[in-house]
């Protein structure tokens, strides 16, 4: 028989879900509880959290918001990294924090990403990917040099128009004055 307390994580577990963009299974055994606090400073500060689950109970949320692929997360003692804006920063929080601490045997497992299951390696290389705020300064940066390119062919197109003009006038000046 559930207890209220369970019931109420399956709920808590069920809304992250179902509002996750990106869900990351990691085992954590070994992780001392100050390196866990680290940890999860860090994941706070990408805007994701980490919550140790227990794996019927991360079955049952994931049945329950109809999404069976977060069920494929349950595998042995699991840490989930939830993610909701974002799914690099997660994953580069979590990368990073693994790259830093070589110690604590926190090892990325699995994820869910936009709803489909993937390995350790896709979100190790999603960790990679630049954030969204420099692509989009990439793309604008583009964006301009391509305008002052234009910018300055038609500034020449104008300049080299205007100097044929003056050429021509002179050339009709000199011939009346010939003529």
């Amino acid at each position: 028989m559930p207890t209220p307390k369970k019931i109420e994580q399956v709920a808590e577990l069920k809304d992250r879900i179902s509002r996750a963009e990106i869900a990351i299974a990691a085992s954590y055994q070994g992780t001392s509880v100050a390196e866990q606090v680290a940890l999860r400073s860090a994941l706070r500060e990408a805007n994701a959290e980490m919550r140790v689950v227990k794996n019927t109970l991360l079955k049952i949320a994931a049945t329950d918001a109809g999404l069976a692929q977060f069920a494929e997360l349950a595998d042995g003692p699991t840490a989930v990294v939830f993610g909701f804006d974002d799914l690099v920063a997660p994953a580069r929080a979590l990368a990073n924090y693994i790259k830093d601490n070589a110690g604590p045997a926190v090892e990325i497992r699995r994820a869910v990403v936009s709803g489909e299951v993937v390995d350790a390696a896709y979100v190790m290389d999603l960790a990679t990917v630049p954030s969204r705020e420099e692509l989009l300064s990439r793309i604008a940066g583009g964006l301009v040099g391509k305008v002052r390119e234009l910018m300055m062919l038609l500034d020449g197109t104008t300049r080299e128009f205007a100097g044929l003009l003056e050429a021509r006038a002179v050339q009709l000046e000199s011939e009346g004055e010939a003529g």
